[in-house]
Parts: C-alpha cells; sequence; structure tokens
C-alpha cells in the first residue's frame, strides 16, 4: 500500500471511530450535564434535580425530532408538559456542543436558558441528546 492510500485510510478509520464514539457517548453526555446542572444549582442554594427516566425519555424524543429537522425548535413543548404528567416544565435545547461543560456555559450566558436551570420550582430532570442536539426539561410541582 503506498503511503497516500495508507492516510486516505487511516483518515477514514479515525472518521469512523469518532463518529462512533460520538454516537455511544450520547448517554455520558446528558449524565454529565444532569451533574454541571445540578452542580450550578447547588452554587445557587437550590436543590438537586433527580433524574427521572419519564422526563429523560422526553428529551431524548424532543432531541431526535430536532435532529430528523436540523434545526433547534421548541416544537411541541405543550405536549411534552402534558405527556410528563407534572404541571410545570422548563426546557432548554442546544446544539453542536462538543462538550457538556460547553453546553452548560451556553446556557449559563444566556438569560432565559439560566433562568430555567435555576427555577426553584422544578424538582425532576430529563437530559437526552442525539447527535449533536441536546434538550433538557425539568419539570415540578
Amino acid at each position: 500500500m503506498n503511503f497516500a492510500i495508507a492516510r486516505v485510510v487511516l483518515a477514514c478509520a479515525i472518521s469512523i471511530f469518532a463518529a462512533t464514539a460520538a454516537a455511544g457517548n450520547d448517554a455520558d453526555y446528558s449524565q454529565r450535564l444532569a451533574a454541571l446542572v445540578n452542580q450550578y444549582r447547588a452554587s445557587h442554594g437550590l436543590p438537586d434535580l433527580v433524574v427521572d427516566t419519564a422526563i429523560v425519555d422526553l428529551a431524548e424524543e424532543h432531541s431526535a425530532a430536532m435532529a430528523r429537522a436540523g434545526r433547534l425548535n421548541h416544537d411541541d413543548f405543550p405536549s411534552r408538559v402534558r405527556r410528563s404528567e407534572l404541571p410545570i416544565c422548563v426546557e432548554n435545547v442546544g446544539w453542536n456542543y462538543r462538550s457538556p461543560e460547553s453546553q452548560m456555559d451556553a446556557w449559563r450566558a444566556s438569560p432565559g436558558h439560566n433562568r430555567n436551570m435555576l427555577d426553584a420550582r422544578v424538582e425532576r430532570i430529563g437530559i437526552g441528546a442525539v447527535s449533536a442536539y441536546v434538550t433538557m426539561i425539568a419539570c415540578g410541582k
């Protein structure tokens, strides 16, 4: 195999590995981001949010819908609130942040997203990351 072909094969292998690693890390990304939200809330004297698998499912479903549409949105948010079976929910979305820390920094810098993370009424959280799209839904009584 000549050197040029070897470089192309190596580049393809690296790309496939990176794509596979990123896809396999969606759950890790979500868990780390939920932990960062809780750390941030604690730094403001607020209690941790409990991860709720039903809300995680709603968040993952919405992230997948955004990925299919190829755009950020809050489409059908009232439906997600109803399906949570809790009276109050807030939602943050994001796209193309390579790390949970960079997504968290962006949300902190946005007044609306920041307000959602620090909402004292919410008690439960679900974060879903699909492809480069992420949804945080936090709900309470």
